[in-house]
């Protein structure tokens, strides 16, 4: 059944950052992407559904290419979806998408864990990501590691690596630079970098590395924090310090530092068997998400704009 919410469009010029960030801080459901600082990195241009009083909020990652206007989830951006400091009910969720404007004929977006549908279900596809509750964690935590991580904490403790939770900007962003995933190159860099500086700048930053014995640094992460929320953005190591275990000892560390508070680790998930085991290796659980899709864009029409855009035509 649709919801009687009274839902509005907003480009991101008439968007109260003050109201909006407000409403973020206090929704039940909120996370480090949904800020408007955040997403203007990220997603410049974006736009968003929202409800006149901004209790409820859709942010819409929209960008324009070819003549075609659609809606892609954004790099360094796990989730966006329905936020609120109410109810979410499927049927709310389900008013949001439905109230995306027409002229937006593709989009691909993740929701958020909080976010359940009922009438997209056939639209949309289930990803996880996976979630470790640091409540629990106390000082026999290594007991709760499996026998692949444990091995791996000691074999870089045997090879007298040192771990910091101080890392300078540039050492990250080098490091990162020659061993880190992209997939763009030097593009996805420096918005990495662009990222990294604005998170610092909000003070929602922490970034860790490891160091041999000669504090030669080999293994690089940075992490988010909001909403009592660790986020683990980016890690990359090289290939020596990867295989000494230098990543295990970064994860033990954070866990270590926020043991018995209230707050969770996001390792954002991976599609990827052997990342996925890593996580799973300091006790993470899985949590399902839905990437909702929608492609209403005639191929011809299609066809036609990438052939004038190019100029074959």
């Amino acid at each position: 059944m649709k919801e009687k919410l009274k839902i509005v469009f907003l480009y991101r010029d008439e968007i109260d950052d003050k109201r909006w960030n407000t409403s973020i801080d206090n929704a039940i459901n909120g996370n480090i992407y949904a800020y408007t600082w955040y997403l203007d990195v990220v997603a410049p241009g974006w736009g968003a559904l929202a409800t006149p009083d901004y209790d409820y909020l859709f942010p819409l990652p929209i960008k324009r290419k070819y003549g075609v206007n659609y809606i892609m989830q954004p790099l360094f951006c796990q989730q966006l979806g329905l936020f609120t400091s109410q109810k979410i009910t499927p049927g709310i969720v389900d008013s949001f998408i439905d109230s995306i404007p027409q002229t937006y004929k593709y989009i691909d977006i993740n929701l958020n864990i909080h976010n359940i549908i009922n009438n997209f279900i056939k639209n949309s596809d289930k990803r996880k990501t996976y979630l470790l509750d640091l409540l629990d964690y106390n000082e026999h935590l290594f007991k709760k590691y499996n026998q692949n991580t444990k091995r791996n904490i000691l074999k870089a403790i045997a090879n007298e690596l040192i771990v910091t939770d101080k890392l300078p900007l540039h050492e990250f962003v080098n490091i990162y630079r020659e061993h880190g995933f992209t997939v763009r190159g030097d593009k996805d860099i420096k918005l990495i970098k662009r990222l990294a500086e604005t998170l610092i700048t909000q003070n929602r930053a922490s970034i860790w590395g490891v160091a041999n014995s000669f504090y030669q640094f080999g293994s690089v992460a940075l992490f988010a924090e909001s909403h009592n929320t660790i986020y683990y953005l980016f890690g990359a190591s090289k290939h020596e310090f990867r295989n000494k275990g230098a990543m295990f000892l970064i994860i033990d560390g954070v866990i270590h530092k926020n043991s018995g508070m209230d707050k969770v680790l996001d390792f954002e998930g991976s599609e990827i068997r052997g990342i996925a085991r890593f996580f799973e290796g300091f006790g993470a659980k899985p949590y399902t998400f839905y990437n909702y899709k929608k492609n209403v864009l005639p191929a011809g029409e299609l066809l036609i704009r990438l052939k004038q855009k190019l100029k074959f035509i």
